[in-house]
């Protein structure tokens, strides 16, 4: 017999589980939902803020394209009115009258056309505004009665203040695409009246461009300008209102006439 005796070991062996419990994992879910629902207007608010910038740049990017087009020329500025003959974008919907106006050969890239806020599915997100060469323009106001009729350019050399010029801003149409310029009545018996209204593809405020080239955007303040803009409501009155005041000015920075004044005060 060996002199060594082997004893077994009494050790038992204890296993250890390393996952979550049920409860461990619900409460990890419950605090992921909750940093979600703390966050997620940031972040929603960070992805406006970042399409806001792309629709600003854009519109500089065609702005600069407006302002070269006089250099080629001789002054004349491109027909702001939808045009098939010589409009800066031909009339209707999708991209080939925009590819097929006397402007896009200064920026052939289809996105600076687009807002990535614009709802509406319209390929052209912008309209330009109707005194430079636009709808119903009028160098002698030849139709005065014609309430829409106001004095306009197709001159580059009229503008008094390039930095003062409304040229184009965000548009919102309905009717499947942006038909006509961008256009607001002028006259002093038609004041505070609107003709048509700004897009608010971004909270209560409106994108626009000036004929400088520079770009900025404005929060409306009047409520009755936030109710044009959501309910798509043309032909507003809106009596004592700063935004029409405001944007009456930039509106038309050129040569004054006796019926159409160059400012307009409260």
């Amino acid at each position: 017999m060996s002199p060594f005796i082997c004893k077994k070991s009494d050790t038992t062996l204890t296993h250890h589980h390393s996952g979550f419990t049920l409860i461990e994992l619900l409460v990890s879910i419950s605090i992921i939902t909750l940093m979600i629902s703390i966050l997620q207007p940031t972040l929603h608010a960070a992805r406006e803020q970042a399409r806001r910038r792309l629709c600003e740049n854009s519109l500089r990017q065609l702005a600069i394209a407006w302002t070269v087009f006089p250099t080629d020329h001789n002054q004349l500025l491109v027909n702001s009115l939808p045009d098939d003959t010589d409009g800066w974008v031909k009339r209707g919907a999708g991209w080939d009258p925009i590819k097929e106006g006397k402007l896009y050969p200064y920026v052939r890239i289809t996105e600076v056309w687009h807002c990535p806020s614009d709802p509406t599915g319209n390929e052209r997100s912008y309209s330009i505004a109707a005194p430079l060469h636009g709808e119903h323009w009028d160098r002698h106001l030849s139709d005065p009665n014609h309430s829409w009729a106001q004095f306009g350019t197709d001159n580059f050399e009229d503008i008094i203040i390039p930095s003062s010029q409304l040229l184009a801003l965000e548009e919102l149409d309905a009717r499947g695409w942006n038909i006509g310029s961008w256009i607001m009545y002028v006259r002093d018996g038609q004041k505070y009246s609107w003709i048509d209204y700004m897009a608010q593809f971004h909270y209560r405020g409106t994108s626009l461009s000036f004929a400088d080239g520079h770009v900025q955007f404005e929060y409306w303040q009047d409520n009755d300008t936030n109710f044009a803009s959501q309910n798509e409501l043309f032909f507003l009155t809106d009596p004592g209102s700063e935004d029409w005041l405001k944007v009456r000015n930039w509106y038309r920075n050129l040569q004054s006439t006796a019926d159409v004044k160059q400012s307009v005060a409260p």
